[in-house]
């Protein structure tokens, strides 16, 4: 009795769901011309449709994550703040050097020859006296140089005590490149420095407390021997400029360095 209840059930509900099947759309205009479905696909296509659905793997929808937004950078404008981003650097010898700020790549191949060879010589001394030193900057292209002052300004005249909200992540951005750079808030960047006409180097210099050359020995004085001078010992003691023929047209500054 129940298999003939079971079976008289498949039979009807083949018969409801059979209408119900819609021929697919084919592209182009073509058709599938197959025969009529007879009473056993009826039968058995609802069952066969049952265990489908069961059993077929069903593709996993995953969602994308969303695109991060960058935050405006120093060159980039921050929306709502009236400060203007920093300009682009657009040389690309200035360019490949502001890739290179803080890391140990300094431009010595394009100063002046006399002002490399004492340089050369400014190494070797402190060497020979058990020193150290280590080379900062040395050429600067004028576009960079150009840089440097954007970068100053931009932070002292425009960033530095604005507090609009607005401003804070380009504030912070600039903040970063001014740090980047070592510039020094008592001193800005001039247009045309010792750096940008291959005459001058930025090092920091350490002496044994016990080095001698006849009698003690200063960094000023060893600087002199090379053919060099800290022409700003008080405000940028880092920096050591070529003096050429100077010294000796000079005697009161060459007992300065050589007495000193």
């Amino acid at each position: 009795m129940i298999p003939f209840v079971l079976f008289n059930a498949f039979i009807a509900f083949g018969q409801v769901a059979a209408p119900t099947q819609q021929p697919a759309t084919i592209l182009f205009g073509t058709t599938d011309q197959s025969s009529p479905a007879s009473w056993e696909d009826l039968l058995w296509l609802p069952a066969q449709n049952l265990f489908k659905s069961l059993f077929e793997s069903r593709p996993v929808v995953t969602q994308a994550a969303p695109t991060p937004v960058s935050s405006a950078t120093a060159f980039e404008a921050e929306p709502g703040c009236p400060v203007a981003p920093l300009k682009q650097i657009d040389e690309a010898v200035a360019q490949q050097l502001e890739a290179s700020t803080g890391s140990n790549i300094v431009d010595v191949a394009d100063m002046i020859p006399a002002a490399a060879r004492a340089l050369n010589r400014f190494e070797s001394k402190v060497a020979s006296v058990g020193g150290t030193m280590t080379l900062k900057s040395a050429y600067r292209p004028a576009a960079y140089q150009k840089h440097l002052q954007d970068v100053w300004y931009k932070w002292m005249d425009e960033l530095k005590h604005n507090q609009s909200p607005a401003c804070q992540v380009l504030r912070t951005q600039v903040q970063d490149e001014f740090v980047r750079h070592r510039l020094i808030e008592t001193q800005h960047p001039v247009a045309v420095s010792d750096h940008t006409r291959g005459l001058a180097f930025d090092a920091t210099v350490d002496l044994p407390a016990t080095a001698k050359v006849g009698r003690r020995l200063t960094l000023d004085r060893l600087a002199c021997l090379a053919g060099l001078l800290r022409p700003a010992i008080a405000a940028d003691p880092v920096h050591f400029k070529f003096l050429g023929g100077a010294l000796p047209r000079y005697p009161a500054l060459r007992r300065r360095h050589f007495n000193g």
